[in-house]
């Protein structure tokens, strides 16, 4: 079976790093917002447990002063 070997003008050099360039951008702007979403997530976390924290510090307090 004869093997065929394309051959690649300027042309279609042009188109794939077309294509190439667009690949880029579109994982680019998906890890931005990946980011964007880890962040608000990480975020969230500190806040739920500074409120946790705080809550446990005032539960003992409240258990010292009740012993007392």
């Amino acid at each position: 079976m004869p093997v065929m070997l394309e051959r690649w003008n300027d042309d279609r050099m042009d188109a794939l790093e077309g294509k190439v360039d667009k690949g880029f951008e579109r994982v680019d702007a998906d890890l931005s917002e990946l980011r964007r979403e880890m962040k608000a997530g990480f975020d969230r976390m500190q806040r739920l447990m500074i409120q946790f924290s705080g809550s446990l510090i005032v539960a003992l307090i409240a258990a010292l002063l009740v012993r007392a």
